[in-house]
């Protein structure tokens, strides 16, 4: 009977299985994530090797979505789960800089994967709404302060790095585009910020073309963001004119 229950163990039945718990279902890019795995023997006795944690998302490569794992650290180390035994581990793990927003058109979510011997790993996957730290609210907030509307984010692979743009829609008549998009990177000492602008066409160029694209580079140290949205709003404002 004792060798029935291992055999069907390492194909997943009767086995242990991982719950995480997260303290809070949401937290800022850079703070972090607090929780706790709790683990439930199963029919056999089984031997853990590790506990991983870690974040992953969606990018989108040409047609379609791969899923991506932004981090992952081991949480608990090697252990022993006796049959009908529950034991709990608390973790931490640091949300990285870099880590994309949780908005309309891209999602987050933090996995667990545990490795046990000779049997399938069980796991576990919680949604996690992650929120910009505080500079990159301020500049976020700058925008809306000039009357933009955030519209969608998308999470795309760039030049060897994830990154995540966001779109924002202009307000009526005050620019001379269609679209503005962000990409806000981790730099030290600020942050940096890419500025794309998709231009309407005027004169003999549209005949050519509906919109332009212009593209511009903008690095906010640390100390200009700490003053906020509307200390920001007026720079921002100027180069989005100066782009369009």
């Amino acid at each position: 009977m004792g060798f029935l229950k291992k055999m069907m163990a390492a194909v997943g039945v009767g086995a242990a299985r991982v719950d995480t718990r997260l303290s809070r279902a949401e937290v800022r890019v850079g703070e972090e994530l607090r929780g706790t795995i709790h683990v439930q023997g199963g029919q056999v006795e089984q031997q853990v090797q590790r506990i991983n944690v870690g974040l992953a998302t969606r990018y989108k490569h040409e047609d379609s979505y791969l899923n991506h794992t932004l981090q992952s650290e081991m949480v608990v180390p090697a252990f022993t789960i006796r049959p009908g035994e529950t034991r709990e581990f608390p973790f931490t793990l640091r949300v990285e800089p870099g880590t994309p927003l949780s908005l309309p058109g891209s999602d987050v979510w933090v996995f667990t994967d545990a490795d046990v011997a000779g049997g399938i790993d069980p796991g576990d996957q919680d949604p996690l709404r992650v929120l910009p730290s505080a500079g990159m609210e301020a500049v976020i907030g700058a925008a809306q302060r000039l009357g933009f509307t955030l519209k969608t984010a998308e999470t795309e692979y760039a030049h060897g790095r994830l990154v995540q743009e966001l779109s924002f829609r202009p307000p009526h008549g005050q620019y001379k585009l269609t679209e503005l998009e962000l990409v806000m990177l981790p730099a030290n000492g600020g942050l940096d910020v890419i500025l794309e602008v998709d231009r309407r066409a005027t004169g003999m160029a549209s005949f050519f073309t509906s919109e332009f694209e212009t593209r511009a580079r903008w690095f906010l140290p640390r100390e200009l963001l700490e003053r906020g949205p509307d200390v920001i709003a007026p720079e921002l404002a100027g180069r989005i004119r100066q782009l369009s």
